[in-house]
């Protein structure tokens, strides 16, 4: 019943029914507020109890039949699979991070461009041997953005110790394989920076008292000159300490950065910074989605809200450009039309004089150009629309002519183009089958949500099915307009869908199910904000509808349905185990959030208050409470089988999080494993760096999930 007095807009009653139902709520919120000392990720008495629960779950998982196993074939599958690595462009050269099981931290790599291709890869810098003679466990986030143009042989490498945010800035010589003797870098803090020329960064970092944000991010964007000291380097903008985070953007280093200042995840101030300290605020609407790119001469940017041009309004999702030299208004570069969007979260991929446009009408994906000519933008088609294939356009020579497009699906494995922008395409690299792909299908199915509207979702299942229900997963996110595409599962977005670990699960005759649920940006602003705030209840409704679609057709039945999701998809498929128990039979909730009243007091989570809505706020708090995973894990429920995974030192949203959910579960006699590694930071979850763990989740779905003799003996 609570759920649909919520979709009613009865908040307010529903969190005083849940006080009154048998005292229950009164228990949850009581219980929740004696689990704080779970919060800070260090605490001795914290570590010890998440040390003892990860102990008896590890030992749990090992015990069954499956899991020695299953280990063995996720191992042998990196060796033989492996993972993908995108190729970016870099001047006359290409980079690449690659992951290997022998090189889990990965090998960067270079190889010389080519009139056919690319010349062979050689390795620059091993990551897992740096760290070991540093005695660090570093990771590398790599972003080929971080090269000094036109060339980009000088990188600012990222260096990441035990997956945390936290990390070392190290000036790096892609020719020579070494770092810079008398560089640039930073000491582990929160960095972030980019080129304004050879000898000036536009950084931010969390060094010594620095000033901060409210989510624990650099407050301020200096200029740094080489051979100076870091706390010489001058401040030119400042931001509001309530305000989230700024990020630097790569202007093509000639004398001038841009810094995109996020006073939330919605709302933006934009500045072209020069070599001299000169700020010049650039005329575009505050509504903006967190996607730019920057070439010499624009910056491109999409409208999170519709906007006034000229006495003309500009649809909301729409593309629009900035002249960096002089005062001119904004351009629009693509104007959205209805029925389709494009989807461009993270970052737009430019040339000197164009930009890729990744559009999607539905759920069908195609890639356009845009380029200035003398009377506005053209757009043209690049890459046309495949059914269950995703273009990625991955790379952009911004100094150049010509893109990285990665083609891949659930069945398709990943091919690598160099696309240019007059039309001509050549592999670059393209992924061997790892999985029988004639043994599966892809199907788009609809379902209706509680308000009647139509969710469309992928289901990715055996061509022939077996007797009886299907063991299914689902998966999803659901929020900051982030939509999850078609991918193989050696894929970096395959990721989301347990890379390696979602064959093992296919190869036992499993079905994987992604809704495109709103909250995400499937369909535009529109479909985002239509599950923001007091609205969140729509995104979990409509993955509820999916799920009651699939067992009323007869496709699964609730003991053969799982769900999981990571960080916000962790908190969906914590809401999915807590909301609606008798649709599912086992939940994977990996580094999610759980406790919606106490989310900004933990990790960077003061930063989605514009998502989420702010628990202090009482009527905030009412609808976070109603949907709150901590505060909804109730006595005498027949709640499904839960894994709760999280890392130690994942601090963009904390382990308190996780610990709590686990906890409280536990409180109530529900089955729970918890799993903490003290290493591996929000990006846990990896089939290559920890097989063991992913072992282990595999373990705990089919045994969940495909009881004999559903199930085939691994």
């Amino acid at each position: 019943m609570r759920w649909a007095v919520e979709r009613a807009g009865r908040t307010l009653a529903v969190a005083t029914l849940g006080v009154m139902a048998m005292g229950d709520g009164v228990f949850a919120q009581a219980a929740a507020d004696e689990l704080q000392w779970l919060e800070p990720p260090q605490s001795e008495r914290a570590l010890a109890w998440a040390r003892t629960a990860t102990e008896r779950s590890t030992a749990a998982l090992q015990a069954s039949p499956r899991y020695k196993p299953l280990l063995d074939e996720l191992t042998q599958l990196n060796r033989s699979a492996g993972q993908v690595a995108s190729i970016n462009l870099a001047g006359a050269q290409a980079v690449r991070l690659q992951k290997t099981a022998e090189h889990p931290k990965g090998l960067l790599q270079t190889a010389a461009r080519q009139a056919t291709g690319l010349g062979p890869w050689r390795t620059v810098l091993d990551v897992g041997a740096l760290g070991r003679q540093a005695g660090k466990d570093f990771e590398l986030y790599w972003q080929p953005a971080a090269c000094l143009a036109p060339a980009r042989t000088r990188c600012l490498l990222s260096l990441h110790e035990a997956g945390g945010d936290e990390s070392e800035l190290r000036e790096f010589d892609l020719a020579t394989g070494r770092f810079v003797e008398g560089g640039f870098g930073v000491a582990k803090s929160r960095t972030m920076a980019t080129w304004v020329d050879a000898d000036t960064l536009l950084l931010g970092h969390t060094l010594g008292d620095s000033p901060r944000t409210m989510t624990g991010w650099p407050a301020q964007a200096l200029l740094w000159r080489r051979g100076t000291p870091v706390a010489e380097a001058k401040a030119v903008l400042r931001l509001d300490p309530k305000h989230a985070l700024f990020m630097p953007v790569d202007a093509g280093a000639g004398g001038q950065a841009v810094v995109a200042q996020a006073i939330d995840y919605s709302t933006f101030a934009l500045h072209r910074v020069t070599a001299d300290g000169q700020v010049q605020a650039l005329p575009l609407p505050p509504k903006l989605k967190m996607a730019f790119a920057a070439n010499a001469t624009h910056l491109f940017a999409q409208l999170a809200a519709s906007a006034e041009r000229d006495g003309r309004t500009v649809p909301a999702d729409s593309v629009v450009a900035v002249p960096l030299a002089g005062d001119g208004k904004f351009e629009v570069v693509y104007a959205a039309r209805p029925g389709e969007v494009v989807d461009a979260f993270g970052s737009f991929q430019v040339t000197r004089d164009a930009v890729a446009l990744p559009l999607r009408s539905g759920l069908a994906l195609r890639v356009d150009l845009a380029r200035r000519e003398a009377d506005g933008w053209r757009t043209t088609n690049l890459v046309p629309a495949t059914p269950g294939v995703t273009p990625a356009v991955d790379s952009g020579d911004a100094e150049g002519d010509a893109f990285v497009v990665m083609r891949n699906g659930f069945l398709v494995p990943p091919v690598q183009e160099l696309v240019r922008t007059t039309g001509q395409r050549a592999v670059l690299e393209a992924g061997a089958p790892a999985m029988v792909a004639s043994a599966l299908q892809v199907e788009l199915r609809q379902a209706r949500s509680r308000d009647g509207q139509a969710i469309e979702y992928f289901v990715v299942g055996p061509r022939v099915r077996r007797p009886g229900p299907v063991p299914t997963l689902m998966t999803g996110y659901g929020a900051f307009g982030i939509s999850f595409t078609p991918a193989y599962f050696t894929t970096m977005m395959g990721g989301a869908y347990g890379g390696a670990t979602l064959k093992l699960w296919f190869d036992r005759g499993g079905a994987l199910v992604v809704p495109a649920i709103r909250g995400g940006g499937e369909q535009g602003a529109a479909w985002h904000q239509a599950a923001m705030r007091e609205k969140r209840q729509t995104s979990y409704d409509d993955f509820h509808a999916v799920a009651q679609a699939l067992i009323d057709s007869g496709y699964t039945a609730r003991k053969h349905l799982g769900v999981f999701g990571m960080s916000n998809g962790g908190l969906l498929a914590a809401v999915a185990g807590t909301q609606r128990p008798d649709l599912y039979g086992a939940v994977v909730s990996d580094v999610p959030l759980a406790d919606m009243l106490r989310f900004p007091e933990m990790g960077m989570g003061a930063a989605w208050i514009n998502e989420y809505g702010d628990p202090k706020d009482p009527q905030a708090a009412a609808w976070l409470r109603a949907y709150s995973p901590v505060h909804n894990v109730k006595k005498g429920v027949d709640h499904p089988a839960f894994l709760v995974t999280v890392a130690t030192t994942d601090n963009r949203v904390g382990p308190g999080h996780a610990r709590k959910l686990a906890h409280r579960l536990m409180d109530v006699g529900a089955p729970v494993h918890f799993l903490e590694p003290e290493g591996g930071g929000h990006g846990v979850s990896d089939p290559m760096q920890r097989p063991d763990m992913m072992a282990k989740r595999a373990t705990f779905l089919i045994d969940a999930l495909m009881p004999a003799p559903a199930a085939r003996n691994p």
